[in-house]
């Protein structure tokens, strides 16, 4: 039992210490999964006491790079290896209760990687700059079997110079490192330049010189056509080749090893004499678009129409499209190219014409179903006459000038157009076509004989205007136009319907017509009576009576109504003796007798 006691005492001790330890110790890293990996590449860290925050850390005290943490816990933590030199380096784990001891690792060497390489290309002795990654642990770099000096080495960024041994043209560059090797391309031969042209005029099989450098092996072209080969001669800061048959203009550019291009500052053109064959219209209008036809027309510096240049484009060597311009007469015009070759004349002709314009109508009112001439300027080509709104066909023309249609049998009055494609144009007056008149107004609806009445409507120029009752047409009131008349109201004129006759043959007849006149008393009866009394008034012009009145006209209105030919009247209270006063449109007029109030 005795024995028992110290062993129980010694293990509480040692339980104790290792509690304490925990709480106070500092990591402890024990292994490394992989022990070896890229940069990028996650590994496994195992040991014990990392806590909720470890820091890992890759590298030498000083220069260590912290590490991403993907996952931790208290016994393992899942980082990735940072961006960290290749080579054996030490991993530590880093918490608030210290420093772990470090453990090896192996970061290995990644395949290099170049992103650039300036310049492309040259000559030997010439510097190389390789950027990218990885290019660090150096074994060599080559020039297809070549290899090159390296004058400066990091990571990030090799520099070298060609050597001097490499063959020119295209070749293979190898940079290979302990992490692999990567091939890129590169081209022996410096860069092309041309500092001149010359002629800069030239005929097809002539003689074209080239002058620049680094021109060897190069392969010239005009405007995108290569030159013969065998006729050409090449050295280094010279070319001399023959333009070929169907070289048209444009810059020179001179290939070397199928990348290496230089392009003149310059470009050459190619004389040729241009001729034009035919034109696609053989007239038109501003703005039409023309197609001449010929050959050598792919240099043309201008088109004409007669004296004035117009817009053009070219369409290939046989083929331009010129605008024809705004001329400022119709007429016959001859149409021109000028180039770097010459000038040339289209051999058909081309009529331009202007939009008809200053139309007159003759007759100016027409029957329907009659003919009209229309005059005016450029109507050449008409496609179209309208008469009222309405196409009507051309029965005769005299190109240019003059233009015969007939008025439609359904016409209405209303402007004439004619159209060409060069544009349409309009009377200044619309065509009058002879119809019965119409009255869609009268103003005012009623007057007094002598008083002026405006009628509104349609075809009512020199129109004769009956009014009911009277034998003689109405006296002119001083308007006489197809849309309105002015007329006096004739002295025997009566109410009723008014008679419009014009050119028609037609009568037109309108709704009633009011002549007032003043109400005129024959007689009345009874002479004398009281409030209520009936009075009953014969006389002319009752019917339009509006109001009766006592005392002279001053009373209030009477009561009346009309019986036959007479009015009843109703004597009102308050009145006196006095006159009776009838009111019409016309006036007022009274009684010569005055009415006695009775007592």
């Amino acid at each position: 039992m005795k024995s028992v006691l110290p062993l129980f005492s010694f293990l509480f001790l040692l339980f104790g210490l290792s509690t304490c330890r925990v709480r106070t110790s500092p990591p402890d890293l024990t292994e490394i999964s992989p022990a070896q990996s890229f940069v990028g590449q996650e590994v496994t860290l195992s040991g014990y006491q990392f806590g909720q925050e470890p820091i890992v850390t890759f590298g030498e005290s000083g220069t260590a790079l912290t590490a991403t943490v993907v996952s931790s816990t208290e016994q393992q933590i899942r980082v990735v290896v940072p961006r960290i030199r290749p080579g054996i380096t030490q991993v530590r784990v880093r918490t608030s209760q210290g420093i772990s001891d470090p453990l090896p690792f192996i970061v290995q060497q990644p395949v290099p990687a170049v992103s650039s390489v300036s310049p492309a290309n040259g000559l030997p002795g010439s510097t190389v700059v390789l950027t990218g990654d990885y290019l660090n642990q150096l074994t060599f770099v080559r020039f297809a079997d070549a290899d090159a000096v390296v004058q400066d080495s990091s990571a990030e960024k090799l520099t070298v110079v060609v050597p001097p041994n490499v063959q020119r043209g295209p070749v293979a560059l190898v940079v290979e490192t302990k992490g692999g090797q990567l091939t890129s391309s590169f081209i022996v031969a410096g860069t092309p330049q041309i500092t001149s042209v010359s002629p800069k005029q030239v005929k097809p099989g002539s003689e074209l010189v080239i002058q620049g450098n680094n021109l060897l092996d190069g392969v010239v072209r005009i405007n995108g056509m290569a030159t013969d080969r065998s006729q050409t001669s090449i050295k280094n800061t010279e070319i001399r080749t023959i333009v070929p048959t169907f070289a048209t203009s444009g810059r020179v550019t001179v290939t070397v090893f199928e990348k290496l291009v230089a392009t003149s500052a310059d470009s050459v053109q190619i004389v040729l004499q241009p001729s034009v064959a035919s034109l696609s219209a053989r007239d038109g209008v501003t703005g039409d678009k023309i197609i001449l036809a010929g050959l050598n027309l792919r240099d043309i510096s201008g088109v004409r129409f007669g004296s004035t240049p117009v817009s053009f484009r070219v369409l290939n060597d046989t083929q331009l499209e010129a605008t024809v311009p705004a001329l400022t007469a119709s007429g016959q015009v001859t149409v021109s190219v000028t180039g770097p070759g010459g000038s040339a004349s289209a051999t058909d002709p081309f009529f331009f014409y202007l939009p008809p314009s200053n139309l007159t109508v003759n007759p100016a009112r027409q029957f329907r179903d009659r003919p009209i001439t229309i005059t005016g300027q450029n109507l050449y080509r008409i496609t179209e006459v309208r008469v009222s709104g309405q196409p009507v066909p051309i029965t005769e023309r005299t190109e240019g000038s003059q233009l015969i249609v007939s008025v439609p049998v359904n016409a209405v009055s209303g402007i004439v157009s004619v159209t060409s494609r060069a544009g349409t144009a309009t009377t200044s007056r619309p065509l009058v076509v002879i119809q019965p008149a119409t009255v869609t107004d009268i103003v005012p609806r009623k007057a007094r004989p002598g008083e002026r009445v405006v009628l509104l409507g349609d075809q009512l120029l020199n129109a004769q205007i009956f009014f009911t009752g009277s034998a003689n047409p109405a006296p002119d009131g001083g308007k006489n136009e197809d849309t309105e008349r002015w007329v006096l109201v004739p002295a025997d004129a009566q109410t009723g319907p008014i008679r419009v006759f014009n050119a028609s043959g037609e009568n037109t007849y309108t709704a009633a017509f009011t002549v007032i006149r003043l109400a005129t008393i024959t007689d009345f009866t009874p002479k004398t009576g009281k409030a209520g009394t009936e009075v009953t008034i014969t006389g002319q012009n009752l019917s339009n009576v509006s109001e009766v009145r006592f005392n002279g006209g001053t009373s209030a209105p009477a009561t009346f109504r009309l019986s036959g030919n007479s009015l009843i009247v109703t004597v009102p209270a308050n009145v006196s003796t006095g006159q009776i006063c009838l009111t019409n449109d016309a006036g007022t007029a009274c009684t010569s007798a005055n009415f006695t109030l009775a007592k």
